[in-house]
């Protein structure tokens, strides 16, 4: 019979120090507990720890090993299985008796944290055939997960699996070391592994000396350094207490965060520096980075919030009463409330900030210098209007009426998210000064003291994530204080979990999905607890003063899943030319964010749905931007020619595309060598204008005739055969949403004769990189979108038009 271990106290008793160890009937610990408790007793239990016991171990071997330990039992006035003792002591009394280890912490892998690491195992050790590899890196691998995936913990079981004795960490940001530190030496998955900073800090944590000597150690090593702090110039060297990282042949190199670091030359410089064998990446949202490097499909595990979100549901449909673990559970909803900011909410100065996008310039409005706010009155109406909770309050009213109507709580830890310093300084000042917002604690996390002046002595500005949670944690028991408002500009929100902030205002007009997602999923982090694992934020809010912003960036974020789906589905062979990846995404992003939309300062919501954020981005575009997206460089990779020395026949191929006929534009060596010549592009390419403007220019500036000649060819037959693909898709029966349908179709021979090369030559030219898969299929996507309201015009119209009149 499986039993479990079950430590529970009262707080009364935890003030005397003293813990309940007992054992129970495996899942009845609340059971067995409230039987010892009765229906009298005036406290509550507070159920501490929970764990499964193996066959041959009871709570008398747990409690023979926690008098070994020097802890001592209590009086036999309380029972017999009290203990003066920690939640840590018992675990690591647990952790000694069951898996013979000092540590103690002992959780096993999720099931997704599991699937990660054989996945990564399985391409590091290449047990793929050679035509799923092709040219990708069979040394590096991509783990794409959202923040609390628990990136640090199966990172490091990566190291494991790999028998990885030399493992260094090289972080974004210095803040997140700990994290690792504290996954390499507590879990007993890692026992006889040892964490070593590479920096000194206040703690007694093991780390390098001043001479650069790792601590004696025999066992593993996880070596822990920051991009700041690792410094190594074009000729090798480097810091003297870092010189011995550089000489070091490491196992593996773990990268964490690197869709910030990755896209730097330094960085870059960096990390090919330092000796390998293998490279393990890490990111939440690597959106440019899995278009810039050739990724393939089982190169990369992703967990999305979509996953995440139906874990949790999941997981409250077996176990609706709440008798097991929770796990998904303790992670809060996510609610984005986008907010249309009108001429009333800026006092008659909306004008002022129109810019060519359907929003206006957050970056405008909150515009300053070191004397303060350009806009000062716009500012001040602004700020009023969000604590409005009068007849006259509006949609802006997120500290007011609105706020109150979302249910946020009463007590609240909000970050604020600007785009400048000196705005976060000039605002940090009018918040401590108002009214309302003087009643919270207000926290510069800016970085900078710039502009601060002798009136601003009790300002908090903070550097370091420990001085925002005792800040919180000191509002928390004052009555007085309605909350926390930090301020920042980048601080804090990647890799840093505050778990009290329950919320975020976005006021900036930031464009990237990157760091956008990486933003707003910081007030996204479980808050339980510890001691009654009683859920303190089961909600969470996002504020976006820019509606049609946050419905592109979330098409982008759709977009960059359905891809990965989308190749995923390829490479099982279970493409379902009836399965639209794009859509499905972003319905699923709308359900689970909730993403409501508050237009002309009205309290009610419009809600969100796929088609909505369709059509309110026009599909990204008329069918004039559709056309150019088709007719741009985007689409072509100069990059991919090298391949044109070992793959001749290719070459074949690109000629007979449906086009220019010229058979004596170049050799394959002259196209190789172009290929060689543009792979600085890859690294200079980051979005897709960017990807369009490079080509553009490398073709243009090109002062040799011929080779110009050459370069324009090339890209004119790529684009050729995009516009043909447009031809084919609209003369067929069957609909195609994306390149695998178009590769899968059954009119081949249609194919060929609209091309002027077959589908599975086509397919040939995607697989080597010839095209830019990526951007065509969105044009595939978009292209048939268009064509469908062309092919019921008469519906179409009719919808445009009741949409006007309601």
């Amino acid at each position: 019979m499986a039993r479990e271990l079950y430590v529970y106290s009262t707080e009364r008793y935890l003030r005397d120090g003293l813990v309940k160890v007992g054992m129970c009937e495996k899942g009845r610990h609340k059971t067995r507990i409230r039987e010892q408790f009765g229906t009298s007793n005036p406290e509550q239990p507070l159920i501490l720890w929970v764990r499964e016991l193996p066959d041959t171990v009871t709570d008398k071997v747990i409690h023979a090993q926690l008098l070994k330990n020097g802890i001592n039992k209590a009086d036999e006035g309380v029972g017999t299985e009290w203990f003066y003792a920690q939640t840590q002591d018992i675990k690591l009394a647990y952790n000694q008796v069951v898996f013979g280890k000092s540590r103690t912490e002992s959780y096993p892998p999720r099931k997704e944290q599991q699937e990660a690491v054989d996945k990564a195992r399985k391409w590091f050790y290449q047990e793929h055939p050679e035509d799923v590899i092709g040219g990708a890196s069979h040394n590096r691998f991509l783990l794409n997960a959202k923040m609390r995936f628990g990136k640090c913990y199966t990172g490091l079981l990566v190291a494991k699996e790999l028998n990885a004795k030399n493992t260094i960490v090289v972080t974004y940001k210095p803040e997140v070391i700990s994290e690792w530190m504290e996954a390499a030496n507590t879990h007993v998955a890692f026992d006889g592994w040892m964490g070593i900073r590479a920096r000194k800090n206040s703690s007694i944590e093991p780390h390098l000396s001043e001479h650069g000597d790792f601590p004696i150690h025999d066992g593993e090593k996880v070596l822990c350094v920051s991009l700041q702090d690792l410094s190594i110039d074009k000729n090798g060297n480097t810091k003297v207490r870092l010189e011995k990282v550089v000489e070091t042949v490491w196992d593996l190199i773990i990268f964490d965060e690197v869709h910030f670091g990755s896209g730097t030359d330094r960085a870059k410089h960096i990390i090919e520096s330092l000796k390998t064998k293998y490279r393990l990446d890490l990111s939440g949202t690597p959106f440019r980075l899995i278009q810039q490097d050739d990724f393939r499909p089982q190169q990369v595990f992703t967990y999305s919030y979509l996953d995440e979100m139906e874990n949790k549901k999941i997981e409250i449909e077996e176990d609706p009463d709440e008798e097991g673990l929770k796990i998904y559970r303790e992670m809060p909803n996510l609610n984005i409330n986008t907010i249309e900011i009108t001429e009333e909410d800026l006092n008659q100065q909306r004008d002022t900030f129109l810019t060519d996008d359907l929003d206006f310039s957050l970056n405008e409005l909150f515009k300053a210098n070191k004397s303060g706010f350009i806009y000062e009155d716009a500012v001040d109406y602004f700020i009023d209007g969000l604590t409005r909770s009068d007849h006259q309050a509006r949609a802006i009213s997120v500290f007011g009426k609105l706020g109150s109507q979302l249910g946020c709580p009463p007590t609240r830890h909000s970050v604020w998210w600007l785009n400048r310093v000196d705005s976060v300084n000039a605002l940090v000042k009018k918040l401590k000064k108002h009214p309302y917002f003087s009643k919270f604690e207000i926290i510069n996390a800016s970085g900078a003291s710039n502009s601060i002046d002798d009136d601003d002595e009790e300002m908090i500005i903070v550097r370091d994530k420990s001085s925002i949670e005792s800040a919180i944690k000191k509002v928390n028991e004052d009555p007085t204080k309605l909350g926390t408002i930090t301020l920042t500009v980048r601080r804090f929100l990647t890799g840093v979990t505050i778990r009290e902030w329950d919320s975020i205002l976005v006021l900036n007009d930031g464009k990237s999905a990157e760091s956008y997602y990486q933003s707003i999923f910081r007030v996204q982090s479980a808050w339980v607890d510890k001691k009654t694992r009683e859920v303190h934020k089961p909600e969470s809010w996002v504020f976006d003063f820019a509606i049609s912003r946050c419905l592109r960036i979330t098409h982008e974020y759709a977009k960059a899943l359905a891809d990965q789906l989308d190749q995923q589905d390829s490479f099982n062979q279970s493409t379902d030319i009836y399965n639209d990846n794009l859509t499905a995404t972003v319905q699923g992003l709308c359900d689970t964010l909730s993403i409501k939309r508050f237009y002309e300062g009205s309290l009610v919501s419009d809600s969100t749905s796929a088609k909505d954020i369709f059509e309110a981005l026009n599909l990204e575009g008329s069918r004039i931007a559709l056309a150019k997206r088709i007719t741009s460089d985007v689409l072509v990779n100069f990059g991919s020619l090298k391949l044109l020395e070992e793959n001749p026949h290719l070459y074949d191929i690109i000629k007979k595309i449906k086009g220019y006929r010229t058979q004596d534009v170049g050799t394959i060596e002259d196209f190789v060598q172009i290929g060689i010549d543009a792979d600085k592009l890859k690294d200079k390419s980051k979005t897709s204008d960017d990807i369009a403007e490079a080509n553009e220019d490398f073709v243009e500036k090109e002062k040799d005739k011929e080779v110009q000649t050459r370069k324009k060819w090339y890209a004119t037959q790529i684009k050729r055969l995009a516009i043909c693909m447009a031809d084919f898709i609209y003369m067929t029966y069957v609909r195609e949403y994306n390149i695998q349908q178009v590769i899968h179709t059954k009119e081949p021979h249609f194919f060929e004769v609209m091309t002027g090369i077959t589908k599975d030559e086509f397919q040939t030219l995607c697989e080597y990189g010839f095209i830019n898969t990526l951007a065509l299929n969105r044009i595939v996507w978009e292209f048939k979108q268009q064509e469908e309201t062309s092919l019921r015009p008469d519906e179409y119209i009719y919808e445009s038009l009741m949409k006007l009149v309601s």
